[in-house]
């Protein structure tokens, strides 16, 4: 089990490792690396309607984060969080177009469920496929997510569309939006933030306080002695990930119901891939991913920033990321090298043999 330290000790080589990043691009564009670092901070927190869009993008890559999380803790990787979140929303969009009839108090919790179910669903064919067939679950989400994207896209320009050629669905109705709770600047924020913190807090007690927690985590960390002792391995699995495609569902619905009110084409910016760097960068800790979300939330809203104070392309956020999510991917690596010294043979089969009890 994870001290209470470890997430924060794994994020600090990470961002060590992006602020050497961000001091080598600042060389390279002939700024000042101080100069980079105020414009992401300004791009992300430097008055009331920043702080609100980074507050709205944080609740995506949190609840994607939490499906990550959700799907490894029982040894299993789900990169499909694009795909379900795309078909969450859609599914959440034309559930409250339907039932535009139903009162708010059924409206509003049912359109969000009906994301979250259409998400789980989605992650259905990848633990089946994997459970039946032996099919990695990576490979199978990863190819669903282009099925999710390209179906999502021929149904909202086709007979889910609003009729216009603008690639969306009509809005959706009063009912179902998440009403403001707090006004910054000129936008709004609503209780989505609030109710993602507050899954995430969930799911941290119920991996560390329960024993359904504690067999889903052996399951994970050693499938066969949980097997030895009587744990039904695939059946955790098979539960972990269809919660997580609802999580990766559940995101795609509320950005429907707090902030766009409707779906349209390439909904997504990418928040279901953005999820694993929220993640790892926390040790998939759920407890600890508002901290992860807040960062990256805070590196996409201040990419138009960048271009417009520092004439710098706002792809460089994206490389950015990149780099984060190496850096932690590499210390497991870091840490083997510690434990094995300079023997190369012995990490090697230490990582082959994991492979092999997963």
């Amino acid at each position: 089990m994870e001290s209470k330290l470890s997430p924060l000790l794994a994020m600090v080589p990470a961002l060590m490792v992006g602020i050497l990043f961000c001091m080598i691009l600042a060389f390279l564009l002939d700024i000042e690396s101080r100069e980079l670092l105020v414009a992401i901070w300004t791009g992300a927190w430097g008055g009331a309607n920043e702080a609100a869009t980074t507050l709205s993008k944080a609740t995506p890559l949190l609840l994607t984060g939490l499906a990550v999380s959700v799907a490894y803790q029982a040894g299993l990787l789900n990169i499909g969080g694009e795909g379900q979140l795309t078909l969450g929303a859609l599914a959440a969009a034309t559930f409250a177009l339907f039932a535009a009839g139903l009162p708010w108090p059924l409206l509003m919790p049912l359109t969000v469920l009906a994301g979250a179910l259409v998400g789980a669903l989605w992650a259905l064919p990848a633990i089946w496929l994997r459970s039946s067939r032996g099919i990695h679950e990576v490979v199978s989400t990863l190819l669903l997510n282009y099925v999710a994207i390209y179906l999502a896209d021929y149904l909202v320009r086709g007979p889910l569309g609003d009729g216009t050629a603008m690639a969306r669905t009509a809005e959706i109705p009063s009912a179902s939006v998440w009403p403001t709770w707090w006004n910054l600047g000129t936008l709004g924020v609503t209780a989505a933030p609030l109710f993602a913190v507050l899954l995430s807090c969930g799911f941290h007690l119920w991996r560390y306080q329960t024993c359904w927690g504690y067999e889903a985590t052996a399951c994970g960390s050693n499938p066969l002695a949980a097997r030895s002792a009587g744990i039904p391995v695939g059946r955790w699995q098979t539960r972990n990930f269809l919660v997580s495609g609802a999580l990766a569902g559940l995101a795609g619905a509320l950005e429907v119901v707090a902030v766009h009110h409707r779906f349209y084409a390439a909904f997504s910016p990418g928040y279901g891939f953005d999820g694993i760097t929220v993640a790892f960068l926390v040790n998939s800790v759920p407890g600890w991913a508002w901290l992860s979300s807040l960062l990256l939330a805070s590196l996409r809203s201040a990419d138009k920033w960048l271009q417009i104070s520092l004439g710098i392309s706002p792809n460089t956020i994206i490389v950015l990321q990149a780099v984060l999510l190496i850096s932690v991917a590499c210390q497991a690596g870091f840490r083997l090298s510690h434990v094995f010294g300079r023997s190369n043979l012995l990490a090697r089969l230490y990582r082959y043999s994991n492979q092999i009890e997963r």
